[in-house]
């Protein structure tokens, strides 16, 4: 009986799910960051290898990766896949078909909002993408455009940081002086993914009215709903009723995300009803989705 083994590669956190022909679970793993464009190899194959660590034989692997934009970036992730299994068949496609597929019957759009962020839907029987382009140019309502601006604030105001930013600071820095922070910070591999930790701590500022997070949250919730808007009009113009499935760490961190983002989409587009909801599978339940239907040639 084959063996189907997806996995959703992030910017923060490595999954992997292994399933039979039956769909039974066979194996489930985690490791860390593994984005194929601001990851440094060295730790995408560590992560790679300690989510796949005991997993069983696959027959059929699909990589969904984040930060993975050319052919040459496919075939690359392959090629990390292929030194733990070289005798499967290797699939690679972008971290957020794997969201996509795992989402409910029904979905219209899928946005991914963890350290990126990006928009998804189908189109004409294709997955079509709007957003993205990483932190430095885009990645607009992410987890680490929140954290950025907390992280200003705090290294801007020290004593007037609240105890939830401080607390986050020193757990993740270590430290809690500018010159130490910023020396973890550069000498990091994933420097988005420390600065994407400190969303949840601009929710709770936020909503306790704290004006940085309060302007973060207005200004980032209203820049991923214009990604999503420009991506209703080209590929979703004219339906009267939009569902969104949410996947990502952002929208676990806090509620607020979800209600801002919520207002912003019925302030720009006041005739379309949205519907959002968090994704109930994870998306490496839509990775293994993958690797079954190339399994059968689609």
């Amino acid at each position: 009986m084959p063996i189907y083994l997806g996995l959703d590669c992030g910017g923060s956190s490595t999954r992997a799910l292994a399933l039979n022909e039956a769909g039974e679970p066979k194996f489930s793993g985690q490791g860390g960051a593994a984005n194929v464009a601001s990851t440094p190899d060295r730790r995408i194959r560590r992560s790679l290898a300690q989510a796949c660590r005991e997993a069983p034989q696959p027959d059929f692997i699909c990589g969904c990766f984040a930060g993975l934009l050319t052919p040459e970036d496919r075939n690359r992730a392959i090629s990390y896949i292929e030194e733990l299994f070289p005798s499967a068949k290797i699939f690679a496609e972008p971290d957020f078909a794997a969201a996509l597929f795992a989402s409910e019957p029904g979905t219209d759009i899928c946005v991914v909002a963890g350290t990126g962020s990006l928009v998804s839907s189908f189109h004409d029987g294709k997955v079509v993408k709007s957003g993205g382009r990483g932190f430095i140019l885009g990645d607009e309502g992410s987890a680490f455009q929140y954290g950025r601006d907390t992280f200003l604030h705090y290294l801007n105001n020290p004593d007037s940081a609240s105890a939830e930013v401080k607390s986050v600071i020193e757990r993740v820095f270590e430290f809690d002086d500018e010159p130490r922070i910023l020396s973890k910070l550069y000498r990091t591999g994933s420097p988005a993914m420390l600065i994407a930790k400190l969303a949840k701590a601009c929710a709770v500022d936020a909503h306790h009215n704290v004006a940085y997070a309060f302007d973060s949250l207005d200004r980032n919730s209203d820049a991923l709903a214009g990604v999503i808007h420009k991506h209703i009009d080209k590929f979703h113009a004219g339906q009267p009723k939009i569902v969104i499935s949410l996947a990502g760490g952002l929208w676990q961190s806090a509620g607020i995300y979800r209600e801002k983002l919520l207002e912003k989409l019925g302030a720009r587009l006041p005739k379309v009803e949205f519907e959002l909801n968090r994704i109930k599978k994870p998306p490496v339940m839509g990775a293994v989705q993958l690797a079954i239907k190339y399994s059968h040639g689609h």
